[in-house]
């Protein structure tokens, strides 16, 4: 860690402490505005940093995990690929001469960091979900979060990387044994399994949209996942606030009617449920410390982590 970016944690971590008080305050006034009560737990979270002793546990085993990956001496390197919905970005093996991608780094500052795999966690137990989808499974971490929930559920997860898919298996085994990784373009493999799920009468409870960093992206691969959602569902989008696109994306979708959109400033929350009035929104991002949009990829990376 640099001294730059070990000063920007510190004051970040500063700003939490301090607005930890209004954050909570701003949570309750929200829901007693309307903003849907089962999101409280994670909310709340955020703020006050406490969880049930379930949570916490599968935390410590995840962590311990982690640990492990980080410490491999694999290496890595960035392949860069065109596609229809915009550049994209795949992690492929590389010699250590050539290799700018350590696990280490793939393990700590490209997953998800602990506070928030274990919002994760609570976001999708608030769900009571069965059947979990992630795109983008890195190392796994994220998605061992979300499959340790107490409903113990299915998780599908893609991954356009065959290395880092063989860790990301190894992860959600680690933690369930009804998690899968599926490899290859999430142009293609998002299809397949959406069209598995319905061939199964199967319908998603929570979808986790990473790994593809493009507003027309985010845009279809939410479009495509929506008519195959329970009544009641969440959609996460990562890094809203990452690239100017990605705010756009974020902006648009939490506009729509039919959604409840909760903004906490890394993660978008798009709620589904259609026994409620929806079309209403609330921002948490000023007391998280997480709202500035832009930067290059390196620098809104590092502050959005």
């Amino acid at each position: 860690m640099t001294f730059v970016s070990g000063s920007r944690r510190i004051a970040r971590i500063t700003y939490e402490r301090l607005l930890a008080p209004l954050g909570l305050r701003a949570v309750e006034e929200m829901l007693s505005d309307g903003l849907p009560p089962r999101l409280a737990p994670a909310l709340r979270f955020l703020f006050s940093g406490q969880v049930p002793p379930l949570a916490e546990d599968a935390a410590l085993r995840i962590e311990r995990l982690r640990a492990q990956i980080a410490a491999r001496p694999d290496v890595y390197r960035y392949a860069h690929f065109d596609s229809p919905l915009g550049p994209v970005r795949l992690v492929e093996r590389a010699q250590k001469t050539d290799g700018a991608l350590t696990s280490h780094h793939l393990a700590t500052a490209v997953s998800v960091p602990k506070r928030w795999g274990m919002f994760l966690h609570l976001c999708a137990d608030a769900f009571d979900a069965k059947a979990i989808l992630e795109m983008g499974a890195c190392v796994g971490i994220s998605g061992a979060y979300l499959a340790s929930i107490r409903s113990r559920p299915y998780v599908l997860t893609l991954e356009g990387s065959q290395p880092l898919a063989q860790i990301a298996q190894a992860s959600l085994a680690a933690v369930s044994d009804k998690g899968e990784v599926i490899v290859g373009p999430f142009e293609q493999t998002l299809t397949l399994t959406l069209n598995r799920l319905s061939a199964n009468d199967q319908k998603l409870d929570v979808a986790f949209v990473d790994g593809h960093h493009e507003e027309a992206a985010t845009l279809h691969y939410v479009a495509m996942i929506s008519p195959h959602l329970s009544p009641t569902a969440l959609i996460i989008l990562d890094d809203i606030y990452l690239y100017e696109g990605l705010w756009r994306a974020w902006q648009t979708l939490s506009s729509a009617d039919h959604v409840v959109a909760v903004n906490v400033g890394r993660f978008g929350l798009l709620v589904y449920d259609s026994a409620r009035a929806a079309g209403r929104r609330y921002d948490l991002a000023h007391y998280t410390g997480r709202w500035r949009v832009g930067g290059t990829r390196a620098r809104a990376i590092m502050d959005n982590r």
